[in-house]
């Protein structure tokens, strides 16, 4: 009996690692399925197929197995074709929940300060561009958001500190482009 028993506990052990190892395999599979089906999205996007897009990227957002850390990302891509579309609310759903799940992740900081500046919400895209700026290291892209936050800021006749981030921005990048009057 114990022999029994232990052939039992054998070919169990056996089984178990053989289905793990199946089902660690077929996970890589389904994730390299995703990553390629939202590397198709991110291009259609790039490409400004913004219907596609937003198809390409639901289906990547609302697949179980889509990776955690993948999702800020898409849900970033997916609010700039919304926006694009010129469906304000739903961009700003999407990039809202891209900066809940990655509280770091600049691009969807920004992209929602463009659509605040949009709706005259100047004061809310100064707040989400300081963020930017904040986690941001200098270069081209800080001084981007500097620019950005500087024509909010003139928006809301805060010309001192539109001078301020213009003059931010050109010192980190001398070739962006501001506005003349300032």
């Amino acid at each position: 009996m114990p022999r029994r028993l232990l052939i039992a506990l054998v070919a169990g052990a056996f089984l178990f690692s053989a289905t793990n190892a199946m089902a660690k395999k077929h996970s890589k599979g389904a994730v390299d399925a995703i990553s390629a089906e939202y590397a198709k999205a991110v291009q259609l996007v790039n490409e400004r197929h913004w219907n596609d897009a937003i198809a390409a990227l639901t289906n990547v957002i609302d697949n179980p197995a889509t990776p955690k850390d993948m999702l800020p990302f898409a849900y970033t891509n997916r609010g700039t074709a919304y926006a694009n579309k010129k469906m304000k609310d739903e961009a700003m759903a999407d990039l809202t929940k891209a900066i809940e799940l990655k509280p770091d992740y600049t691009a969807a900081y920004y992209d929602r300060a463009r659509i605040y500046a949009m709706q005259n919400k100047h004061a809310e895209a100064v707040a989400d561009l300081t963020k930017a700026i904040d986690l941001t290291k200098a270069g081209q892209v800080q001084a981007l958001y500097y620019k950005n936050r500087g024509l909010s800021y003139g928006a809301m006749s805060k010309f001192d500190e539109a001078k301020a981030d213009f003059k931010k921005a050109k010192e980190i990048d001398p070739r962006i482009k501001i506005p003349m009057h300032y």
